[in-house]
C-alpha cells in the first residue's frame, strides 16, 4: 500500500507542506467527518423509541464494512431486510459472511432493547415468501423489559484493530469474558493460543488461503471494490475500508494518501504481507465460529450474531480482536468453481471432526494504541419503507388496544 519512500525524503519541507495538503484532503488529520456521527449519536444517547435500535445496528460488525442492511420501524418493533447489492462477490459467493453482518446488527439491536426498558422478541426469518425479511424485533409495553445491559457502552467502543499488537499470552479470566454469554443453537467457538500447534496450524492455513485469494484477479477486484481511498469517496459513501483503519501507523497512512489510489494488485500485496508480518504474529489467540451448515440462512445470522457479542466482550475486558476469514472464503471459493476443496479438508485436519464446519474466523489480542472507528452510514441512510401496517395493528389488537 506504502511506496515510493523517496515522497518522504529528501525534499523537505515542500513534501511536507504537500504531505500535509494532501493529508488533510484526505480527512486524515483530524476536523469533523459526517462518516463517523453514527458512532457519536449512540455514545451521546440521543436518540429515543426503535431508532435507538437502528443507532446501535449500524454500528455492528459486517464484512469489509458493506452495511448490507435496511430497517423499517413501527411503533411495536423493527424488521431488518437483508440489502443483496452491498456484497462481495466472489469473496462471499453465498452471502455467508453478508448474513453474518445482519446477525451481529441484530445481535446490537437486542441489547439495546434493554436501553428502551421494554421487553423484545426476535423472531429470525419471519416472511417465507420474502427472505430478504431476515429478522423483526418485536417490542413489548413500557418498563416490561430487562435493566440496561452491561455491554451497552460498548457498543460504540467496538472497532476492529488491524494493526499491530503485543502478542504473548492473554488472563484465562479475560478468555472466559470472551465467552460469557448464552449459547447459539448450532453454533460452537473454538479458542487456542498462537503458538499451540492449532493456533500454528491456524496461521499457516490462514497465510496459505490469503495467498489464494491474492493470487485471484477476480476476488482481488470485488475486495478493492470497497476500499475508499479519496476522503471525497469515504464522506460520499459512508462505507468500506480506508486507509485510517487499514491498520498503519497515522504516519504511513498519511504517506499513502500522497499516492493516486492502489490498485487491487497492490492492495492483494499489502494484505498478503500485512497478514503475515502483523496479524497473524501478533496475535494472542486465534479463534473459529463453527457451525454444521455455514450457508443455512438462520446458521449464518447466529454465527453472526455470535461473532457481535465476542467482540463486545472482548472490548469489555480491554482485548482487541480482528476478523481474519480467509479460509472459510477460500472454503467458498473452491465450491463455487467446483474445484478440488483443499482448503475445506486442511478445515477438516484442523478440527478434527468434519460435522462442524469453520464459519468465521478471528484473532484476540491486546494493542498499545486503540483502533479507529470505521465509515457509518447514519440511521436515516438506512431506514426503509414503514413497518407494515396490517402487522402493526395486529401488535395493537394482541395488546388490547394498549400502548
Amino acid at each position: 500500500m506504502i511506496g515510493r519512500r523517496q515522497l518522504l525524503m529528501g525534499t523537505g519541507g515542500l513534501v511536507v507542506a504537500g504531505l500535509g495538503a494532501r493529508a488533510w484532503q484526505q480527512g486524515l488529520l483530524g476536523g469533523d467527518s459526517p462518516a463517523l456521527h453514527a458512532w457519536d449519536e449512540w455514545a451521546s444517547q440521543r436518540q429515543r423509541g426503535p431508532l435507538k435500535l437502528v443507532g446501535a445496528a449500524v454500528l455492528a460488525s459486517s464484512p469489509h464494512n458493506t452495511q448490507p442492511w435496511a430497517f423499517a420501524i413501527g411503533r411495536f418493533g423493527v424488521d431488518i431486510f437483508e440489502v443483496p447489492g452491498r456484497n462481495l462477490g466472489t469473496m462471499d459467493p453465498f452471502g455467508r459472511e453478508r448474513l453474518a453482518g445482519l446477525g451481529g446488527a441484530i445481535h446490537n439491536m437486542a441489547l439495546a432493547t434493554t436501553a428502551l426498558g421494554r421487553a423484545a422478541r426476535v423472531r429470525l426469518l419471519p416472511d417465507p415468501q420474502n427472505p430478504a425479511h431476515v429478522a423483526r424485533l418485536i417490542l413489548g409495553p413500557d418498563n416490561s423489559g430487562p435493566p440496561p445491559h452491561p455491554l451497552l457502552p460498548f457498543i460504540a467502543r467496538r472497532h476492529t484493530h488491524r494493526g499491530a499488537w503485543r502478542g504473548g499470552p492473554v488472563a484465562d479470566a479475560k478468555l472466559a469474558a470472551v465467552q460469557a454469554f448464552p449459547a447459539f443453537p448450532g453454533v460452537k467457538l473454538v479458542l487456542f493460543g498462537a503458538g499451540t500447534p492449532m493456533g500454528q496450524r491456524f496461521a499457516a492455513l490462514t497465510d496459505d488461503a490469503t495467498v489464494a485469494i491474492t493470487g485471484d484477479a477476480v476476488m482481488m477486484a470485488d475486495s478493492h471494490r470497497w476500499f475508499r481511498h479519496s476522503h471525497s469517496d469515504a464522506k460520499r459513501l459512508m462505507d468500506g475500508l480506508t486507509l485510517a483503519t487499514s491498520g498503519v501507523s497515522p504516519w504511513l497512512a498519511v504517506a499513502g494518501a500522497m499516492l493516486p489510489p492502489q490498485s487491487a494488485a497492490d492492495e492483494g500485496k499489502y494484505w498478503l504481507a500485512s497478514t503475515r508480518d502483523t496479524h497473524l504474529p501478533t496475535a494472542s489467540v486465534f479463534g473459529l465460529i463453527l457451525t454444521p451448515q455455514p450457508h443455512d440462512r438462520r446458521s449464518a445470522l447466529l454465527v453472526g450474531s455470535a461473532w457481535q457479542r465476542i467482540h463486545l466482550n472482548a472490548t469489555a475486558a480491554g482485548l482487541v480482536a480482528q476478523p481474519l476469514n480467509q479460509l472459510p472464503e477460500m472454503i467458498d471459493r473452491e465450491a463455487q468453481l467446483r474445484s478440488a476443496p483443499r482448503f475445506a479438508r486442511a478445515a477438516d485436519a484442523l478440527l478434527g471432526d468434519p460435522a462442524w464446519r469453520p464459519s468465521f474466523a478471528f484473532r484476540l489480542g491486546v494493542a498499545d494504541t486503540p483502533a479507529g472507528a470505521a465509515l457509518r452510514r447514519p440511521v436515516s441512510a438506512v431506514l426503509g419503507p414503514p413497518a407494515r401496517l396490517a402487522w402493526e395493528v395486529e401488535q395493537w389488537k394482541e395488546a388490547g388496544g394498549a400502548f
